[in-house]
């Protein structure tokens, strides 16, 4: 019986712990010692739930409650777009475009120098008429580029995601392949040539 501390009896002669000193009033004096130095009369339970109120809903001017529903509709906005960027029908086109170099992508440079080369050669109608017919051939490989571009994707698209749907993702690939890559949003997350 003596093995089992449970049943052991109490031993008086091992010396009983010191009682804890008992802590200092100290926030009876603090609170003593505010209600002595303070001026102003306790407020009623209404003036402090109206005072908590008022903290927690502010009253807002017009322009103030404007700009707070503008930057809770961009964010609602911001949201939704992210929301729609990431399924992934729409990455693996970004992924698929960004990989790829094309024709298209440097259609505005083209376009500007053209534009430039009509002021030089305004004059030469011989001129105008080798700019128009570079350009219309330009034009021409840039949708053949835009073809070909849209049929690889729908195949791998295809491959991968079987279920998924390519309708209204045309002209969202068109619009990526013709933006020059620093200007892409969302921002390309892999290089060209990489694996994706």
């Amino acid at each position: 019986m003596d093995a089992v501390g449970l049943f052991r009896p109490y031993d008086q002669k091992t010396p009983a712990k010191a009682p804890a000193a008992e802590p200092e009033p100290v926030a009876a004096a603090a609170a003593s010692t505010a209600t002595a130095s303070k001026n102003r009369p306790t407020p009623t339970r209404q003036q402090a739930q109206a005072a908590r109120m008022d903290a927690l809903h502010p009253k807002l001017t017009k322009r103030q409650a404007a700009a707070q529903d503008r930057a809770a509709d961009d964010k609602k906005r911001q949201a939704q777009m992210e929301a729609v960027d990431n399924q992934p029908e729409r990455v693996l086109l970004r992924n698929y475009v960004d990989s790829r170099i094309s024709l298209v992508q440097f259609i505005l440079p083209i376009m500007l120098v053209a534009l430039a080369c009509t002021w030089v050669f305004a004059r030469l109608p011989v001129g105008t008429y080798v700019l128009t017919i570079v350009l219309w051939v330009i034009m021409f490989a840039c949708v053949v580029t835009c073809w070909w571009f849209w049929r690889g994707y729908k195949a791998e698209l295809a491959a991968r995601y079987p279920r998924a749907s390519s309708k209204g993702l045309m002209m969202t690939l068109v619009t990526r392949m013709m933006m020059i890559p620093q200007w892409r949003q969302p921002k390309p997350v892999i290089k060209r040539g990489d694996a994706y």
